[in-house]
């Protein structure tokens, strides 16, 4: 071999051992970059769950705090109907009362209480009270049950007062004890599930 040909065969072997190193460093470039790139796309992935997650719990206590407020103007809302109509069926049932005072079946209600207070007493001396606006009917009242009523100085709306003093017993047959009693028991119920 000549010279020449030594040196293109050098040459030529040295381009090939350039261009095997050069793809060599080219692949070990290309996997480290895909590495890389692998890792990165996988913090991005972590990264935007964390965020998706964290904007979800976001949401989900705005949504919860919006439900509350509507939950808590909703109660209000109820709470102020329910009122309303509490006093709508009180004011129904006070005029009834008012309506029951000027009928026969209230001078025999007042007589039939009478007649069970006198058997409470048991012997005792009692005393009886009809509200102020019952003056006209109570001289009716007391020749039916044979006892004594006094005027009330306090207002009673209707029904009947009566004091045992020696046993210290009040018995309270009022309209306005009555009404009050129910008021602070009433409890309005409805809905679908009371349908």
């Amino acid at each position: 071999m000549t010279t020449e040909e030594k040196l293109e065969n050098f040459y030529n072997h040295s381009i090939e051992s350039a261009k095997s190193e050069a793809e060599r460093m080219i692949e070990e470039y290309q996997a480290a970059l895909d590495r890389l790139f692998a890792e990165h796309q996988k913090q991005k992935q972590e990264q935007t769950a964390e965020e998706l997650a964290a904007e979800k719990e976001n949401l989900k206590r705005e949504n919860n705090k919006a439900l509350s407020a509507e939950q808590l103007q909703i109660k209000r809302s109820l709470s102020a109907k329910s009122m309303e109509i509490e006093k709508k069926i009180f004011d129904q049932v006070e005029e009834k009362l008012r309506a029951f005072r000027d009928t026969p079946e209230y001078i025999s209600y007042l007589c039939g209480k009478i007649k069970k207070d006198i058997e409470f007493a048991g012997g005792s001396e009692i005393q009886f009270y009809l509200d102020a606006s019952d003056e006209g009917i109570r001289e009716k009242v007391e020749k039916e049950t044979g006892v004594s009523i006094q005027i009330s100085e306090e207002k009673l709306a209707g029904g009947i007062l009566a004091t045992i003093e020696e046993k210290n017993i009040l018995i309270d047959d009022s309209f306005r004890s009555l009404l009050a009693e129910e008021r602070e028991s009433f409890m309005l119920e409805g809905g679908h599930v009371h349908e």
